[in-house]
């Protein structure tokens, strides 16, 4: 894998960070003026309308008295600092301080009503490496309510071009976007100093202006600087919390700190070590690790040494079989071999990010439902030297539970399952003669029993790494045995699909088709203008280069031409200023560019996995006789 240099891992020149209506989350008064004031008046200037929504009463601040006028003073100051920023008075959520991670979802769901009710094109929140666990736990319930959206909700546009900011306070993070704040660097200040109450507390304005100087680290001649993490919906959709905190900062949500999952964890492995090790290491990186991990090693060289290393994270039981069993028996013989009321399923290839089980579990015990599911990224990795490069993420399933959707195609990767063991026993496990599509085939008995909570967040990643000839070297899903397996299922449950149960997923999968062409439709368009800006931003790179060469130093004598030549300075300082303004804007076209192709090849994707169903319902029995009863009713 390539080494990324320092200029790709952090910004080398400020931009700008500006929206039409901009919504400003903060945990508590003071949040948003120490993190983004600058950021926010250079928004208030340009006319945008900001928003300023606080979390908490800021009643519990350290060094705070005890009188009940603590929380109005708060109040009072943050209403004085806004009006200083140019923006509207603050809406108050009024939630007690050092609460805000006792209730996520509700929490989820009150951001999300901001977000209906303002339709902002910009979100600022503090971010998820920030220290303070109320900071933590506003950008752990945005990311996730953003995250949450899926394109088939009617509300989905709200957020499909939203962006979101992370902002800075108590922990500097690996930023992506540096915005210039020099001009309105007083302004800032004048808003903190409306914060009196705080700064007899500790000096926090100071702090900040120190943190905004150290921005200026990677710049030439910019004035303080605001530094955010800027993602849209697709990175949120298809990248665990856990996953981005760590990456863009310290892990201050350690392996293990959320206590141990009680989990049983079955890995299947044969002969692929270093992705076992892999497989491994995503579960000691979990922020709930599980109490057991069974390896099954189906027939393949011993692991022994590759296990032993992780004994002190988790029990270990492992399991070598001389010869090759298949995976369904592996299976089975691995939840025999657990102790846990809970078990979950981990193949060697695939690897679950650090808050899979903290996920899970809290569906499973906040909810009736037996079975939780969550959602897999899907991945292809290529040969990159002796390693493996990664590429794109994509959300090949994300549905809500559906039993009769189910019975056509399973859409729930094992890998995002936990499940009562006891449940896993009474359904007879896997059936052990099947090789492939056993899990599909436990999936569909086990929704014969109970219904499963479908978590709406990435928690793991489906892997698939490309042989050197370019084709998917674990991909089966072409050949003759798969397809065999798929076969045997259908007819299996033919008895299972019903008249009503189809016709109620033909309608689904039709409403679902005609969003995916209304979608491609309007990417189509939007891809088709993002190429136009593309070349019209070409040619004025073209154009304003052609004319810097043109202003090369001048050789000679230079008495006479003194003053043309400062003239000429001049004007090639301002176009290389301009230039670069142009050569970001096209790197951002690009960028764009990117994500719509990216999104039509899903697009096209589904529509061709949708009409797939289709036409297996169409030639279904049940489908035939369903005309025929229609006819019959003459309807």
């Amino acid at each position: 894998m390539t080494e990324r240099r320092e200029d790709e891992r952090i910004p080398y020149r400020t931009a700008e960070l500006s929206g039409e209506r901009v919504l400003v989350l903060s945990a508590h008064p003071d949040d948003e003026t120490l993190g983004a004031g600058g950021t926010i008046v250079l928004n208030t200037r340009r006319g945008a309308a900001v928003r300023i929504w606080i979390a908490t009463d800021g009643e519990r601040q350290e060094g705070s008295s005890d009188d009940a006028g603590y929380g109005g003073r708060r109040r009072e100051e943050a209403r004085l600092a806004a009006a200083t920023l140019g923006a509207a008075a603050p809406i108050f959520a009024g939630l007690p301080d050092r609460s805000l991670d006792s209730s996520p979802d509700a929490l989820a769901r009150a951001i999300g009503e901001q977000v209906s009710e303002f339709e902002p094109d910009l979100v600022l929140c503090p971010s998820p490496a920030e220290i303070h666990p109320d900071h933590r736990a506003l950008s752990d319930a945005l990311y996730r309510a953003v995250g949450a959206s899926r394109p088939e909700d009617p509300d989905h546009d709200r957020y499909r071009f939203l962006r979101l900011g992370f902002y800075e306070i108590s922990q500097p993070f690996l930023p992506n976007t540096l915005v210039d704040i020099a001009d309105v660097a007083n302004r800032k200040d004048k808003a903190l100093d409306a914060y009196a109450s705080q700064q007899t507390v500790r000096d926090y304005a100071g702090a900040l202006r120190g943190l905004n100087a150290y921005r200026r680290l990677t710049l030439s001649g910019a004035g303080p600087v605001e530094a955010f993490c800027v993602l849209r919906w697709p990175e949120v959709s298809g990248r665990s919390l856990e996953e981005f905190r760590r990456a863009i900062g310290p892990a201050v949500v350690e392996d293990g700190s959320r206590g141990p999952a009680p989990v049983a964890v079955v890995v299947r492995t044969r002969n692929r070590p270093a992705l076992l090790a892999d497989a491994l290491g995503s579960l000691r990186a979990q922020t709930s690790r599980p109490t057991r991990v069974v390896v099954v090693n189906d027939g393949g060289a011993s692991v022994s040494a590759v296990v032993e290393p992780f004994r002190d994270a988790f029990a270990i039981s492992l399991q070598e079989f001389p010869e090759r069993r298949g995976r369904s028996d592996a299976a089975n013989l691995g939840v025999e071999a657990a102790t846990e009321d809970l078990v979950a399923f981990l193949d060697d290839d695939d690897r679950c990010f650090p808050d899979h089980f903290e996920r899970l579990l809290f569906a499973h015990r906040s909810g009736p439902e037996p079975v939780v599911y969550s959602d897999a990224a899907t991945v292809v990795y290529r040969r990159d030297g002796d390693g493996w490069e990664p590429g794109p993420r994509t959300l090949q399933y994300s549905l809500d539970f559906d039993p009769d959707y189910l019975l056509l195609a399973n859409y729930i990767p094992l890998h995002t399952l936990l499940l009562p063991r006891a449940l896993f026993r009474k359904l007879g496990g896997f059936d052990a003669s099947l090789d492939y599509s056993e899990d599909w085939d436990f999936l569909i008995r086990a929704s014969f029993e109970t219904s499963f909570r479908h978590v709406r967040a990435v928690t793991c990643e489906y892997r698939v790494f490309e042989a050197e000839s370019g084709d998917p070297a674990h991909a089966t899903a072409g050949s003759a045995d798969f397809q065999r397996a798929r076969r045997r299922i259908y007819e299996k449950y033919s008895a299972r699909r019903t008249e009503e149960g189809l016709a109620r997923v033909l309608d689904r999968m039709r409403t679902q088709i005609a969003f995916w062409y209304e979608r491609d439709t309007v990417s189509q368009g939007e891809l088709r203008y993002q190429r136009e800006s593309h070349q019209r931003l070409a040619e004025t790179v073209g154009k304003l280069e052609a004319r810097l060469a043109s202003l090369s130093p001048v050789e000679g004598r230079m008495d006479d031409l003194e003053r043309r030549v400062s003239s000429l300075q001049i004007e090639r300082t301002r176009l290389l200023a301009e230039n670069e303004l142009v050569h970001d804007r096209l790197a951002e076209v690009f960028t764009v560019n990117e994500e719509y192709d990216h999104q039509l090849s899903n697009t096209y994707a589904e529509i061709d996995r949708l009409n797939t169903i289709l036409n297996q319902i169409y030639g279904s029995h049940t489908w035939k006789l369903h005309l025929f009863l229609d006819r019959v009713r003459g309807r």
